[in-house]
């Protein structure tokens, strides 16, 4: 009876361990399956947050990329300078450009010339310098001046005498003193010195010498300008009608220029032209003021004369520029005006206006462009918009700026 317990109880004992192993065993299998499990889930729950994340930023993209079009009211349009034009089928002109020269207005130029022989004692602007009309420019010393002033001072004098004589004579000839006779050869002499003074003063006066003093004689600027010419040192003699200076008014310059007799058919009096620097590319005005009415034998070419209608420091004579003309087409094409092209996300756009209801709406709609006319005003339009379109002609600039204030504000 011991010895079966015994042997019981040690067949139980070595059953119960390798059951204990297996029951181990086989939780840590279903364990890490549990584990494993969750992580496929955790995984699964990430990737679909990040594919509603993406999917989120994917729609705030298109949102972003959308573009919004803008509205204004009528009196909006106004306040920001806002114009409409209808997109148009016009030329698109284009310029030929011809060598031109700026030289001197001689018909707004003036030469200064004493009146009489003289001696330069000063002289009182130099090459180069504004001067105003009236300014004095040098000063003479004149013999004959001298003469000429002696003489009326003689005049002057014998005038008094007489004036005193003919008062005395009409005193007596009223009191019955003194015959008619005396009184009438006393008025007689009294015009008569009055005749010889004022006849000196006027050759004084021709000269421009009235105000003389000791025989010197002030030569004077007879307009304003520009002394362009000076011919005369102090201490030299000058002769009478010596061109002594010359005055320019550079504010006033012509433009000339040759142009085959092709282009002159285009070309009348008194119309506008442009012409351009060489050294800043500015564009300045002209208007045509003469033609010749032949062609030069030998080129075949005709002279043109513009007067400048521009003044600035710029312009001056003998400048070389080139003249812009407007080239004869009869061809024409869709036309917008330049200004109203802006550039948005790298493409050329303009903006379309449509009416609605109290506002007007603008869409910025991309357009391909052709050839733009060399006065910078129109530009071909290829495709992107229609004939009588209206369009912000002026101001699109502003338009873009809310364009762009917009999209950014939706940003953020």
């Amino acid at each position: 009876m011991f010895d079966l317990q015994s042997n019981l109880k040690k067949h139980t004992g070595k059953t119960s361990q390798p059951l204990l192993i297996s029951l181990v065993i086989a939780a840590t299998v279903i364990l890490s399956i549990l584990l494993i499990l969750m992580d496929k889930n955790k995984s699964k729950t990430s990737a679909g947050h990040a594919e509603a994340e993406s999917a989120e930023q994917q729609d705030h993209g298109e949102t972003d990329a959308h573009v919004e079009s803008i509205s204004l009211t009528s009196k909006q349009l106004v306040q920001q300078g806002i114009q409409l034009l209808a997109v148009e089928q016009g030329a698109v002109i284009q310029l030929n450009s011809y060598p031109a020269k700026l030289s001197l207005n001689t018909d707004q130029q003036a030469h200064v010339s004493p009146s009489f022989s003289g001696h330069v004692e000063n002289v009182y602007v130099e090459l180069g310098q504004k001067v105003q009309k009236g300014q004095p420019l040098a000063a003479l010393l004149v013999p004959d001046l001298v003469d000429q002033q002696a003489n009326l001072k003689i005049e002057q004098s014998n005038l008094e005498l007489a004036k005193q004589d003919f008062n005395r004579e009409q005193q007596l000839w009223s009191q019955g003193i003194s015959a008619k006779q005396d009184y009438q050869r006393a008025y007689h002499s009294y015009k008569r010195a009055q005749i010889q003074v004022q006849a000196a003063q006027s050759r004084l006066s021709a000269f421009g010498a009235m105000n003389a003093s000791n025989g010197r004689y002030i030569l004077k600027a007879p307009i304003s300008g520009v002394i362009s010419k000076k011919d005369l040192v102090m201490g030299e003699n000058v002769q009478s009608a010596s061109q002594l200076f010359t005055i320019d008014q550079l504010d006033q310059l012509w433009l000339e220029f040759i142009v085959p007799n092709a282009e002159i058919v285009g070309l009348s009096p008194n119309q506008k032209i442009e012409f351009k620097s060489l050294q800043t590319d500015k564009i300045y005005k002209a208007v045509i003021q003469t033609l010749n009415i032949e062609a030069d034998a030998q080129t075949g070419r005709l002279q043109v004369r513009a007067k400048v209608q521009s003044s600035t420091a710029e312009l001056r004579p003998n400048l070389m520029v080139n003249v812009l003309l407007p080239q004869p087409s009869d061809s024409t094409a869709l036309r917008i005006l330049q200004s109203a092209v802006q550039n948005v996300d790298g493409k050329n756009v303009v903006f379309i206006a449509t009416q609605q209801e109290q506002q007007v709406e603008f869409h910025p709609t991309p357009i391909k462009l052709g050839q733009s006319s060399k006065d910078s005003q129109y530009i071909e339009v290829l495709s992107g918009l229609n004939q009588g379109q209206k369009y912000a002609a002026q101001g699109s600039f502003l338009l873009k700026s809310e364009l762009e204030k917009g999209e950014a504000s939706h940003e953020h």
